[in-house]
Parts: structure tokens; C-alpha cells; sequence
């Protein structure tokens, strides 16, 4: 049986991975703060935020902050998280739904993006990317989970 290869180093592989698995956790770290501002039944957010959309997430969690706390003297803070999952969220979409090619060197990949849209038609936009770059987004996701539960932490009044 033939196998299919793909050009993607395991070095560089690792990290695509990395993103993947992070995001995923990041991801629970915005549904436990969903379900803390609804209920401190854990289930109730649960039940809630298992068929959202990350962006949904992110709009269903500032609607219930907004409604809890108004914009107290978190809100700034808050709203910069905000701000930060709407960022890394476009970083990890860029990753994920992305084809791979090999890179100009052996220590990078090549992204290709391919979109059709009613505007420009179709477009091929090509990327290289390197190890530390797919590490510096895969860290950057992990911190800003980090930050996700120190926040609900801190909400909760509980001091790390």
C-alpha cells in the first residue's frame, strides 16, 4: 500500500501540533470562565459553550461579563484578553486551514492559503514559516490561557 507523504519536517510538525493541542486548552480556560460567570455549576457552562464557535465564545463571555460587572475596574484588563483571543485566534486559523509545501531552506514551510471571494476572485497567498515561529504562536497561546485563568482566578478572589 502506497503512503502519502507530507513535506512538513517533524520538527516544524511538532509545533503545528503544539498549536493545536494549546488552542484546545485554551479554549476550556474561556468555557470554565463561561460557565463561573453563569453559574458555579461548571456543568451548566459546559452545556452551554460545547457547540460554540470560538468567536461566539468570545461574544457569549463579554456579554455575561458586561452583565455581571459592567465595566468595573477589571474591564480594561478584561477587554485586553479580549483583544488577545481575537488575535491569537486569527494566528491559529492561519495554521490550521492552511495547506503546507516545503520552505525555501530545510528548516522552513511554505503556507499556502487559497480563497475565492466575490471581491478579488481567486487569490494564493503564500507564506514561509519557520520553527520559531510555529513555537513563538504555540507559547503565546499557552500564556494567554495562562492569563484566561489567572483573570478567573482573581474574579473568584482567589490570589496565586
Amino acid at each position: 500500500m502506497r503512503k502519502l507523504q507530507h513535506p512538513v519536517p517533524q520538527s516544524l510538525l511538532v509545533h503545528i501540533g503544539d498549536i493545536t493541542v494549546s488552542f484546545a486548552l485554551l479554549e476550556r480556560e474561556i468555557e470554565s470562565l463561561v460557565g463561573t460567570l453563569i453559574s458555579h455549576d461548571q456543568r451548566m457552562g459546559q452545556i452551554i459553550t460545547a457547540e460554540l464557535s470560538f468567536r461566539n465564545l468570545r461574544a457569549l463571555l463579554v456579554s455575561l461579563y458586561l452583565h455581571r460587572y459592567g465595566k468595573d475596574s477589571n474591564y480594561e484588563q478584561f477587554r485586553e484578553l479580549i483583544k488577545r483571543l481575537g488575535n491569537i485566534e486569527l494566528k491559529r486559523n492561519v495554521i490550521t486551514h492552511s495547506l503546507w509545501a516545503a520552505g525555501g531552506t530545510a528548516d522552513t514551510i511554505t503556507r499556502i492559503k487559497t480563497t475565492a471571494k466575490e471581491k478579488h476572485g481567486l487569490i494564493f497567498d503564500f507564506e514561509t514559516m519557520s520553527e520559531s515561529q510555529l513555537e513563538d504562536i504555540a507559547t503565546e497561546i499557552k500564556v494567554l490561557a495562562s492569563d484566561v485563568q489567572v483573570f478567573a482566578l482573581m474574579l473568584a478572589g482567589i490570589k496565586i
